[in-house]
């Protein structure tokens, strides 16, 4: 039957994906890694760090530091590819997502390895679950 197949996401990658029904974010909780699924209605707004203002303080490898964003399991200023590998503060902002849901004063925040592909299917749900909200 087609209406019981399951759509693949529009985007996902080891720590992010996008569905038509929920943005998931993977490696969420602690301590078992377990995602976290937030529904597009849900959902205020989904920004790159660097579009959210996130400051360095903000940035943690998992959990919440200074300031009101929960991260994803990831680490984010040094990273190990056949060697270590040191990120700068724009890289790191250019390739995390912070993720405003209403009426929650904690920001779930996460990694995503292909940013511009991602914000592309984010931003094609989004206009659509908040299109007839007004």
């Amino acid at each position: 039957d087609e209406q019981t197949t399951v759509q693949p996401p529009l985007y996902e990658d080891r720590y992010l994906a996008v569905t038509r029904t929920a943005l998931i974010i993977k490696r969420f909780y602690f301590p078992t890694l377990s995602a976290r699924a937030i529904p597009w209605t849900a959902i205020e707004w989904v920004r790159l760090a660097r579009d959210a203002d996130v400051k360095w303080y903000e940035l943690k490898m998992w959990g919440m530091g200074v300031g009101t964003i929960w991260w994803n399991c990831r680490a984010r200023a040094l990273t190990w590819d056949g060697g270590p590998k040191l990120h700068g503060m724009g890289e790191i902002l250019a390739t995390n997502v912070v993720v405003k849901v209403k009426g929650a004063w904690i920001r779930p925040g996460s990694f995503v390895e292909q940013p511009e592909a991602a914000m592309a299917a984010i931003g094609q749900l989004i206009y659509r679950s908040h299109a007839h909200s007004e």
